[in-house]
């Protein structure tokens, strides 16, 4: 019995102590906002001075996410902003997360290398072909591989972006094979009044950035992700 007791009393200490460790909540978490409470409601947030940083925080980005549509925001409560901040944020972290592992696994899957530009004018139209290797250290066949190749100058400034669709210069069905590098020449048009056209063509010191988007294979599956950060550093 004694020990039931002494047992039951280290819970409710326990539970008390982890109560204590929590952020209190602000009493004004169900206050409506209306067009005139506004600035009302702010001060009396910033007088209480208990909405952990968190919830001020999301309320905050709510509120100058929402604000140049007021309407969207009357009628709901300071707890509701907070909530669909929150859901909102964690929804943004789960599409980074997918990005990035999706990256990472597309860049297990291949190597890319930039070998350089290969200038060639004609009397109708000049190009600029954009040499590069891809070396394929997935276990299937390659089909296709989408991204952009960036070019950034010594200021870590963009100067252009290609996009790459190997596909359109695969040729060779079967794709590339596992273990197998290629080789490809990608052409694009080069117009000499475009001073970012002449800077990548003449530029010796240009930094080359491979962004990978997708990656398909010829057994028809296929990895996709975002393009928001680089992932990997192609080098000379």
């Amino acid at each position: 019995m004694f020990k039931k007791l002494t047992l039951a009393l280290v819970t409710i200490a326990f539970a008390v102590m982890a109560n204590s460790c929590q952020d209190p909540k602000s009493s004004f978490l169900e206050t409506k906002l209306e067009k005139d409470n506004l600035n009302t409601v702010a001060k009396q947030i910033m007088d209480e001075n208990v909405m952990s940083r968190e919830d001020a925080i999301l309320f905050n980005s709510a509120v100058n996410r929402l604000g140049q549509t007021p309407d969207s925001i009357l009628g709901k409560t300071v707890g509701q902003l907070i909530n669909e901040e929150a859901d909102l944020a964690k929804l943004n972290i789960y599409t980074q997360m997918y990005g990035t592992l999706s990256k990472a696994e597309i860049l297990m899957k291949h190597k890319m290398k930039y070998l350089g530009l290969k200038p060639m004018d004609t009397l109708e139209q000049s190009y600029d072909y954009i040499v590069f290797e891809v070396d394929n250290t997935s276990d299937k066949s390659i089909a296709d591989l989408q991204g952009q190749l960036r070019f950034f100058n010594a200021a870590n400034q963009l100067v252009k972006a290609y996009p790459i669709e190997l596909s359109k210069v695969m040729g060779n069905p079967e794709g590339i094979k596992p273990k197998e590098t290629r080789r490809f020449a990608y052409p694009y048009f080069h117009q000499k009044d475009n001073q970012r056209d002449e800077i990548i063509r003449n530029s010796k010191d240009l930094r080359v950035v491979w962004f990978p988007m997708s990656i398909a294979f010829t057994d028809k599956t296929e990895i996709n992700s975002s393009m928001e950060q680089p992932i990997e550093e192609t080098k000379k």
